[in-house]
């Protein structure tokens, strides 16, 4: 019964960040669903490989980009959704406007930056996750997560400095 609980702790505090993950490298809220139920089987099923001296939420997160990825790769076609719903504590109407405008921007912008570029963005800002975590997730030297973030920076910078003012 101990297993349950702690299972349902697990579920109550990574399902809405694994789902938003899943759900921003596969563009697809179905497919999000999907992968974001698969993700936590395997967790179910694996919990005893976690090494209890690692970070938990490294390790859920390697298996949320492991999963997302052979998705991908089992479908072939990688798009992105151009929408982005912006929550803030009662911002004003003028602020919704401008932070959905930025918010779809950036979406747009995110989704023609390469992959694993957009990975590494997802993981450090919207999982506040440090390069270190990044690069044991990813499985990729810390210097090389390090490149790839300034890349996908400036590429991100040059998409949003080119792209057109909706005004």
């Amino acid at each position: 019964m101990a297993r349950i609980n702690d299972f349902e702790v697990i579920m109550n505090r990574y399902l809405k960040s694994v789902y938003n993950f899943a759900f921003r490298l596969s563009g697809n809220e179905g497919e999000a669903s999907d992968i974001t139920q698969e993700v936590f089987i395997k967790v179910w099923k694996n919990i005893k490989k976690f090494d209890p001296d690692k970070n938990f939420k490294t390790w859920i997160f390697a298996v949320a980009r492991n999963t997302t990825f052979d998705y991908l790769r089992k479908r072939k076609s990688i798009y992105f959704s151009d929408e982005e719903d912006v929550a803030d504590i009662e911002p004003l109407p003028d602020e919704i406007f401008i932070r959905k405008e930025l918010g779809k921007e950036l979406e747009n912008a995110l989704s023609k930056i390469r992959l694993d570029f957009r990975e590494i963005i997802l993981l450090r800002y919207t999982e506040e996750l440090t390069f270190e975590e990044i690069s044991e997730i990813v499985g990729k030297p810390l210097n090389t997560v390090k490149s790839h973030h300034l890349r996908a920076l400036s590429a991100l910078r040059k998409l949003l400095t080119n792209s057109p003012n909706p005004s």
